[in-house]
């Protein structure tokens, strides 16, 4: 017998700590503090009838103990097929994942090695970066603008010698933005990729939150390319809790994506299969998510409005046409870290613009503000508390 320690692998020894976006240790959510942090969608606007019914139509029927046994590490092919037809794309693309943070690393790790060069939006979604940590790569960040990812800025970055192996974006309301990508720019976006032969992983969370209005490219440049990983979820329509995605798969990677699957967690529960299949060829489902989509949009509105009353012409925010997110920026040459501080001491918490910064510390001044899962009237207190913080700082310059 030996008191020596454990002795952690690599990979697990160089895991980095937490800092800024996840890091449960800076939020401060006492009772009644409202949260504009989060990205859950909010549980009244879930179809739950929708979902005890695919339940008990599963669990009563007499394939029910079937799906108890292991299942294909693709997926049900029934649930395939369902997705692929509403993706445009043949079933042997789809892979059945659990959850979006699955198909991420999934996607990363069928394309990237130690040592590789990816380029990420920038604000970027901060917990991809997370997903690169099990591999190790450098990051090149380009701006995102109002039509997405800046292909001209990316164009002359290639021009110049910059060889990605692969690049990462958020096309649709994109986190933290809430710009959508342009179908001229996606088009663009996957001629670099076939030109200068990196991949793309599009992880497409938001696009069924489109606001009234809203039109959302049909993304037929990312279905056609063989140089795309499409990552999807159900988490922002039916909730987080359901763990169940999907990637679609250019055709030629489509059986070893499935082999490394075999080696990580093998399947994703039959059951939950089954009842997702059910729920998504449910008639009451499409107009559920429509109606969700409406009350979003008001949500947004009562924030952006709060935010505009209370700081007039110290805040920008644009409008947001889907999603869960505002993305504003606060004038005044502040500590933005105190700010951050003084609000939550008032109540209220939310993510400040440095943690989506993908390399440095830009940002500064931005606050991501979410709307999905408050009342209205939270989101006007919240904001209210907010600028409570904001005045007493600017008060003191």
């Amino acid at each position: 017998m030996t008191d020596a320690a454990l002795t952690p692998s690599a990979l697990l020894a160089g895991l980095p700590a937490r800092q800024g976006f996840g890091d449960a240790t800076l939020i401060r959510l006492p009772p009644g503090a409202v949260d504009l942090g989060g990205g859950n969608p909010a549980t009244d606007l879930l179809p739950l009838d929708v979902y005890r019914d695919a339940f008990q139509t599963v669990t009563v029927g007499e394939g029910f103990a079937s799906l108890l046994k292991y299942t294909p590490a693709a997926g049900l092919p029934s649930l395939r097929a369902v997705i692929a037809q509403r993706e445009g794309v043949s079933p042997d693309r789809v892979l059945i994942t659990n959850g979006g943070a699955h198909g991420l690393a999934l996607a990363v790790l069928s394309t990237l090695d130690a040592g590789d060069l990816i380029v990420v939006d920038d604000p970027v979604y901060p917990l991809f970066l997370r997903v690169l940590d099990l591999i190790g790569v450098e990051v090149a960040p380009i701006p995102v603008g109002a039509d997405g990812i800046d292909t001209d800025v990316l164009e002359r970055h290639l021009r110049a010698g910059l060889r990605p192996k692969a690049l990462f974006t958020v096309p649709t309301f994109q986190n933290p933005s809430g710009v959508t990508l342009s179908a001229e720019r996606e088009a663009a976006l996957v001629a670099l990729a076939e030109k200068y032969g990196f991949a793309i992983i599009a992880d497409d969370p938001y696009r069924a939150i489109a606001f009234p209005g809203t039109v959302v490219p049909e993304r037929t440049a990312f279905r056609d390319s063989d140089r795309v990983l499409g990552v999807n979820t159900l988490s922002k329509t039916l909730g987080p809790g359901l763990r169940l995605g999907w990637i679609v798969l250019p055709a030629a990677l489509s059986e070893r994506v499935s082999w490394l699957r075999n080696r990580i967690d093998g399947q994703t529960g039959g059951v939950v299969q089954a009842v997702v299949e059910r729920m998504l060829t449910d008639e009451r489902l499409e107009p559920s998510i429509t109606a969700a989509s409406e009350a979003y949009a008001a949500k947004a509105r009562q924030l952006t409005t709060a935010l505009r009353a209370e700081f007039g012409d110290d805040v920008e925010v644009a409008d947001p046409q889907g999603g869960f997110f505002a993305w504003a920026r606060i004038g005044g040459e502040l500590d933005f870290g105190e700010l951050f501080d003084m609000a939550q001491d008032r109540g209220v918490t939310y993510q400040r613009g440095e943690w989506f910064a993908a390399a440095g510390e830009g940002f500064r001044g931005f606050a991501r503000l979410s709307f999905s899962e408050q009342s209205e009237a939270d989101l006007v207190a919240g904001v209210a508390r907010l600028a409570d913080a904001w005045r007493e700082l600017i008060g003191r310059r």
